[in-house]
């Protein structure tokens, strides 16, 4: 585990909505909408205009925001992807980025729109 995520608190719903924060603002990016067109409950990569390659860049960039070394990302990548893939929400993301303990973003990584 990197000694970012070491350093983090516990998954906590506070997490969850905070990653979803994240993931909302890239998703934004990479899809080239408005942070403000994606709802972190009920927005859909997919119908929103993305596919697979832009998913892959999304968690690439999603992951790299949190500092996760590449080790883990790619055992988390799968994951991000089936799940992206079976409910394709902000939140379904940011979920998973609380079960494993993220926190916040590294502020070294933060990129921002």
């Amino acid at each position: 585990m990197t000694d970012n995520l070491a350093a983090q608190s516990p998954s906590t719903s506070g997490d969850a909505e905070a990653a979803a924060e994240v993931v909302r603002r890239i998703w934004a990016q990479v899809l080239e909408v408005s942070p403000d067109s994606v709802d972190v409950h009920h927005s859909d990569f997919f119908e929103m205009g993305g596919y697979s390659l832009l998913a892959l860049q999304a968690i690439g960039r999603i992951l790299a925001e949190y500092g996760v070394d590449e080790v883990e990302a790619v055992e988390w990548e799968g994951e991000l992807l089936n799940r992206l893939f079976e409910n394709a929400t902000p939140m379904t993301q940011a979920e998973f980025l609380a079960e494993k303990g993220c926190g916040t973003p590294s502020a070294a990584n933060s990129t921002h729109a």
